[in-house]
């Protein structure tokens, strides 16, 4: 299967098999269909999403690290730190009668 991540081909299979399981995951969806417009707050895609904190810090890594996430952050008036996270995929397409064989394309 080819695996097009944001425009780049990914050959490494250990790459695709995290966007596979990436894709197959509700709360994984969840995350990236809730956080597509605006930045959002972990506490904020917690409660909308029905999600556990911890859950939730623990996907935004992995999608941070594949790419699907971008994470912004600031320090509010008391100093304290702060992360917004928004998802940088819009669209998912799977092709299954592509040559040489099937795709799955990400953008």
């Amino acid at each position: 299967m080819q695996v097009l991540l944001l425009g780049r081909d990914v050959g490494e299979e250990n790459i695709r098999e995290a966007v596979l399981k990436v894709i197959s995951n509700e709360q994984a969806m969840q995350i990236l269909d809730f956080s597509m417009s605006t930045p959002r707050s972990a506490y904020e895609i917690s409660s909308s999403c029905n999600i556990p904190l911890t859950q939730v810090y623990r996907w935004v890594r992995k999608l941070h690290k594949l790419g699907f996430v971008k994470i912004s952050g600031a320090t509010n008036e008391a100093g304290k730190k702060y992360f917004m996270y928004k998802s940088r995929v819009r669209t998912i397409k799977v092709t299954l009668d592509a040559v040489p064989g099937p795709q799955l394309e990400i953008l």
